[in-house]
């Protein structure tokens, strides 16, 4: 029972959820999952949507920033592209508010060229404040679930 209760939480943290589309479509199935062997198990397409934690950018003084890619994992989804949604966020009077939105029609796998970039400017380098990103695939062409990742929180001193 510990087993299968460890797995059912897995699934939920994840995000895996029902697709969108009628049971009875023809058109290929796609889920956001954990790993490969759920994609397996599913007997449907399936990908997998990555991010970086929000951090200090290497390439721009002053500015946080986080990334969003994705990975097809089964399926006939190769050589298609999917909407990447990068939101950047900050927790503020306990709530999460987002600094910026980005989006990027992006192939699989991550790089510089397959990856969507939510960048803010720090106004001071002073001050410490929660962040996080939320990254959300969309593939074009084919229906898939609502999941969504939620990436780590990071404390960082980037004045807003």
């Amino acid at each position: 029972m510990g087993a299968a209760s460890a797995a059912l939480a897995t699934l939920f943290a994840v995000g895996v959820a029902a697709p969108a589309q009628a049971a009875d479509s023809d058109a290929p199935q796609y889920h956001s999952v954990a790993g490969e062997q759920a994609a397996r198990a599913s007997g449907i397409g399936a990908f997998r949507t990555m991010g970086d934690n929000v951090h200090f950018s290497h390439t721009v003084r002053g500015h946080i920033n986080a990334h969003g890619w994705w990975k097809n994992l089964s399926g006939p989804a190769r050589g298609v592209k999917a909407k990447v949604t990068v939101w950047l966020q900050v927790k503020r009077g306990g709530e999460w508010k987002t600094l910026t939105k980005s989006a990027k029609n992006v192939y699989q796998g991550g790089g510089s060229g397959k990856r969507t970039a939510a960048a803010y400017k720090c106004t001071y380098n002073v001050g410490q404040y929660d962040f996080r990103s939320v990254i959300d695939v969309d593939l074009i062409g084919y229906p898939d679930d609502s999941s969504k990742k939620i990436t780590a929180t990071q404390r960082l001193g980037c004045g807003l």
